[in-house]
């Protein structure tokens, strides 16, 4: 029963995976007619709002209170992290992004996999080197959202320490494709080190790190002007995060705030074999890039916690360069 559970909130994870693939395909076909070094710079730009918020997303949800768990105190969580793309995130500019050998038509803005825009630039090939064929920059999702659900447990440990694991093993869900998280984390308790704190029952403060991985594999189909073979769109995401926690706990409700540093690196490798054949320009490319996306810098959140026995209700909003709405439900017994 778990184990179904498991694999039905895990859907979710791998539509979004599934979502970006299914973007990926039409830029592909058309990147891919400016030749390959030009498709890999046009597709890290393209899809470069989903690369940064997979990251961020996976450091969000580890907590949902400053306080530690008493020694065999544990909870098991399902959460929600939905990360939103900024508007600069939305659009990108074809002309200073690195492209050699084409011309750009009009202003050169053209949206991201996050946006959308009616009219769009088109790709010209120029110079006695170029490739490729004239195009039209290819339209976003116009969905600047991207949800990510996780499913940990925590447990406490001597010496005011709690830790927390997110694991779930290599799961394949069919033609939709596989996903695995990975993800350990720590909580100690800082409460007893200063005696203001000590002193006041209801105040919480505590140190946390955590690190999750993160691994799908979705197919990528073949259109009539690029033929695909053993196509797949990789995905490998590592994200760490250290936070001081401050917080409140009352009997029913707890308010908690973070501060601190995450980073976090994602690769979205496009792989298999791709034969281009568009009007005069025909192009075979196997394995034609890797895409590699980094985000870091301080972060800060706050949120409500809603205990009701055994149960226990959050939300908390993420304040960063791509913030984060997260939101969740468990089983709590401290």
């Amino acid at each position: 029963m778990f184990m179904n559970l498991l694999k039905r909130t895990l859907m979710v994870v791998v539509a979004g995976s599934l979502s970006i693939a299914t973007m990926a395909q039409e830029p592909l076909r058309d990147f891919f007619q400016a030749g390959k070094a030009n498709a890999e710079v046009l597709t890290k730009s393209y899809l470069r709002p989903y690369g940064e918020m997979l990251g961020t997303s996976l450091n969000a949800g580890w907590y949902n209170t400053a306080k530690v768990h008493k020694l065999g105190g544990f909870d098991l969580t399902f959460s929600v992290m939905n990360s939103v793309a900024p508007s600069s995130a939305k659009t990108f500019d074809a002309n200073n992004i690195g492209l050699s050998n084409v011309s750009v038509s009009g202003d050169g803005i053209a949206p991201t996999v996050a946006g959308e825009m009616d009219s769009r630039p088109s790709i010209s090939p120029v110079g006695g080197d170029s490739e490729g064929v004239q195009f039209v920059l290819p339209n976003g999702s116009g969905n600047d959202k991207l949800p990510l659900p996780m499913l940990q447990a925590a447990v406490g440990l001597p010496f005011n320490t709690e830790v927390m694991a997110r694991v779930v093993p290599k799961m394949k869900f069919g033609d939709a494709g596989e996903v695995s998280v990975l993800g350990f984390g720590v909580k100690h308790s800082l409460k007893d080190y200063i005696p203001f704190v000590k002193r006041v029952p209801f105040l919480q403060l505590s140190l946390l790190a955590g690190y999750t991985s993160f691994d799908s594999s979705t197919d990528i189909p073949g259109t009539p002007q690029v033929e695909v073979t053993d196509g797949a769109l990789d995905i490998s995401s590592g994200a760490f995060t250290s936070r001081l926690l401050v917080g409140a706990n009352f009997p029913v409700i707890a308010i908690y705030t973070g501060v601190g540093y995450g980073s976090a690196n994602s690769d979205f490798s496009v792989n298999g074999q791709y034969d281009v054949n568009v009007e005069s320009y025909q192009k075979t490319f196997t394995d034609p890039f890797t895409l590699g996306y980094k985000t870091s810098g301080i972060d800060f959140n706050a949120g409500l916690r809603l205990r009701l026995g055994f149960l226990a209700l959050h939300a908390d909003y993420t304040v960063a360069d791509y913030s984060v709405l997260t939101a969740g439900v468990g089983i709590n017994i401290r």
